[in-house]
């Protein structure tokens, strides 16, 4: 089941959808650094449906000094590893062990969507009673649109990245076709938990946005976050 929360008061917002031949869309793809083979699968099986251009193994610098020649320089941004509240992990192979995203600096400059395919990245309402604080108003959300991915531990090396990034690149609106691809993994075999529980953050009325046709960049320096959340 699916639940929101918001914060702040609801704001109008005009619509400027673009169609995907009028877009140079980007693509990057960054895998927990010389870890499980996993999350080098979770990323191929979702970069393969695009022209993307970059698939790196992490370091700290693609998310935080360097971010405007990295994640911030693609319009969508797809991470696999190991990760917590609003921390990923950069694996054995990086120089830094891990990214505070709460000090990783803004998001927004070309970066429209951001994917976490990690544990408990996007804590919500009921994981923590002010799950906006990691994200505005001085965090990632400086003009970024969502932020994708579980409040709950999850499990990864299946179908979820593959069918995601066939729902995206079909013209799916992107929060929702990750819902519908993390449900799509469930059994009653593995457990009530298995894969996990999604969750998004996203700055309000860019609810509905797909990757080719989305709404107006959102200002800098904004508190206005909406959260939804599966439980």
């Amino acid at each position: 089941m699916t639940r929101f929360a918001r914060r702040g008061m609801p704001l109008v917002l005009l619509a400027c959808l673009l169609p995907a031949t009028a877009l140079s869309q980007r693509e990057g793809g960054y895998v927990y650094n010389h870890g499980e083979d996993r999350f080098v699968d979770n990323v191929y099986n979702f970069l393969k449906h695009f022209q993307y251009e970059q698939y790196f193994w992490t370091e700290a610098f693609e998310f935080t000094t360097s971010r405007a020649s990295f994640v911030d320089d693609m319009n969508l941004a797809y991470y696999s590893g190991h990760g917590n509240h609003s921390y990923l992990g950069m694996g054995p192979g990086a120089s830094v062990s891990g990214v505070d995203l709460t000090s990783a600096g803004g998001y927004g400059a070309r970066l429209r969507f951001i994917v976490f395919q990690s544990c408990t990245v996007i804590p919500s309402a009921p994981d923590l009673a002010n799950w906006w604080s990691p994200w505005v108003p001085g965090g990632i959300f400086q003009g970024l649109h969502q932020a994708i991915g579980y409040r709950t531990e999850s499990w990864s090396g299946n179908g979820i990245s593959n069918n995601f990034g066939n729902r995206v690149r079909s013209g799916g609106a992107m929060w929702q076709s990750w819902f519908a691809a993390v449900n799509d993994e469930r059994s009653v075999w593995r457990g009530a938990l298995y894969p996990g529980y999604a969750s998004v953050v996203l700055y309000p009325g860019l609810d509905n946005d797909t990757y080719f046709s989305f709404g107006p960049r959102p200002p800098s320096g904004h508190g206005w976050l909406r959260t939804y959340y599966q439980y």
